[in-house]
């Protein structure tokens, strides 16, 4: 599904509260990463706040696609991705690259020259993961059983 949600990425507002909690839970349901994940978009939906920023595709009230994402605190380039989340059917190649495009120009304009995600090697996370290495990250490093025995903490890394 692309056609519907061709619009370009932009802030979160307050009409998207709802709408990114239902995509955020349909995406990461009952998983040990869904509080981070409601914590992080809490903290962008407040604004000011470099570090938890927020950009949706969304359209007629429904969030197809929610990236978070800010500075790294104590890095003077450095900038992460928190999650980037499509909803299902949504298409990773044109809405995954515009939402993703958008993050990387938006902490690029604020001095960023690289992006960093932190995630959980997990299958819960294989979207995410693939919408990041398709659109640019690498994998940097690996730190096995961080999480649990098998799910390991996996570094990827986009140069801008």
């Amino acid at each position: 599904m692309t056609g519907y949600f061709a619009l370009d990425p932009r802030p979160l507002q307050p009409e998207d509260s709802q709408a990114t909690r239902v995509l955020l839970m349909g995406a990461l349901g009952i998983t040990p990463y869904i509080d981070r994940a409601l914590e992080v978009l809490e903290l962008a939906e407040r604004g000011n706040d470099p570090e938890h920023r927020a950009l949706v595709i969304a359209r007629d009230g429904t969030v197809a696609a929610l990236a978070l994402f800010g500075t790294i605190a104590g890095t003077a380039r450095g900038a992460r991705v928190h999650t980037a989340i499509l909803a299902p059917g949504v298409d990773i190649e044109d809405v995954g690259m515009r939402l993703l495009n958008a993050v990387a120009s938006a902490v690029r304009s604020s001095g960023a020259d690289f992006l960093l995600a932190e995630l959980p090697d997990d299958p819960a996370l294989g979207t995410t993961l693939a919408l990041l290495r398709q659109h640019g990250f690498r994998d940097e490093a690996r730190v096995p059983d961080f999480f649990r025995d098998g799910v390991a903490l996996t570094f990827l890394r986009r140069t801008l």
